[in-house]
């Protein structure tokens, strides 16, 4: 399996953007936690923007009888006039299920823009990390015949959203554990450069490093002690600093749901359960 990671939006220049087979794309603090809490309560759709003002054109746009919710933040804060904030604590049946969503957040909707050009796009979490990793193996396990080997389009990228251009932790840690487990899945060696991950760039090896120094030196080993974790990253950092410390909570959770929000339209990008 060939993974190329970018552990921020723009680390890489227009002319290496490629396109992927697959792009992961990660923001734990909070936009693909909330996407995959909001589609797991039932939502239809969530509709990705870059900015407050395309999302209430967008709303205005619709149909009166499928009036989309607004959702979203800038600077950790609810936006005026918007329905949903970006605390997945928010997102329940009762107030997202069977409705459409428009979403708008300071650095995951930008990072979903940034990684555009790939024929398929799945948002990553830690409530969904084992679905996405079944889903990788299996996609995996559809391009290893004869006709792909050599084809140069045929790998995934997981894009890191980060904070304001900024790496940062969170993300860092779960694309590390999105290769430390697809890894565990595939090979028959504990050696991770026995294969048969290809890691495409040094961002990859930096991500795994980090993930397994976090189990092996930080203890973490369950959604407790990851939550915790990210009280330590700037994210994390920023949450507390906005009164959103509960956040960690949910974004910390290991493998709440089974499913992973999949872009079914590319612009502007939607996502819905798959």
């Amino acid at each position: 399996m060939k993974i190329e990671t970018w552990l921020t939006p723009n680390a890489a220049g227009e002319s290496e953007r490629s396109p992927a087979s697959v792009a992961i794309v990660i923001d734990v603090l909070r936009a693909t936690t909330v996407a995959t809490t909001a589609l797991s309560a039932g939502a239809k759709s969530i509709t990705t923007c870059g900015t407050v003002e395309e999302a209430f054109s967008m709303k205005s746009e619709a149909s009166s009888d499928n009036v989309p919710l607004l959702c979203g933040e800038r600077g950790c804060q609810p936006i005026v006039g918007f329905d949903f904030g970006n605390s997945p604590g928010e997102y329940s049946p009762a107030g997202v299920g069977e409705r459409e969503l428009i979403l708008t957040t300071t650095n995951g909707t930008a990072a979903i823009l940034a990684a555009e050009q790939c024929e398929h796009m799945w948002l990553a979490c830690f409530a969904n990390l084992s679905a996405v990793i079944d889903r990788l193996v299996r996609w995996h396990t559809a391009n290893i015949d004869t006709a792909n080997k050599d084809n140069d389009s045929a790998f995934a990228r997981i894009v890191c959203a980060g904070t304001n251009g900024c790496v940062t932790a969170e993300d860092v840690l779960l694309a590390g554990a999105i290769i430390a487990m697809c890894h565990q899945r595939l090979a028959d060696s504990p050696r991770f450069y026995d294969g048969p991950i290809d890691l495409l760039n040094d961002s990859g090896a930096i991500a795994l490093s980090a993930w397994q120094h976090c189990i092996t030196h930080d203890g973490v080993n369950s959604s407790e002690t990851l939550a915790e974790r990210l009280t330590l990253t700037q994210g994390g950092k920023n949450l507390i600093a906005a009164n959103y410390a509960n956040d960690l909570v949910d974004c910390g959770s290991i493998d709440v749901f089974d499913l992973v929000p999949t872009r079914d339209q590319r612009s502007p990008a939607r996502f819905v359960a798959g």
